[in-house]
């Protein structure tokens, strides 16, 4: 599989070795496991906001019903 990609890889800057073939490869991974914690860190904020403004939306449409 690595000599695929190595063939697959010529750069323009010269050939690729394996040694920079896997430092792309885990920086990549670095860089989608990075982008996936801040998904989930948005998806929580999301949750708590939800929480927190659940009651206050009630207590509007409960006013809005009474007037």
């Amino acid at each position: 599989m690595l000599r695929f990609a190595k063939d697959l890889f010529q750069s323009a800057l010269g050939a690729v070795n394996d040694a920079t073939l896997m430092q792309a490869l885990k920086l990549m991974l670095y860089g989608m496991a990075g982008i996936f914690v801040v998904m989930v860190l948005i998806y929580l904020v999301i949750l708590l906001l939800n929480k927190t403004t659940e009651k206050e939306a009630r207590k509007e449409k409960e006013e809005a019903k009474k007037n």
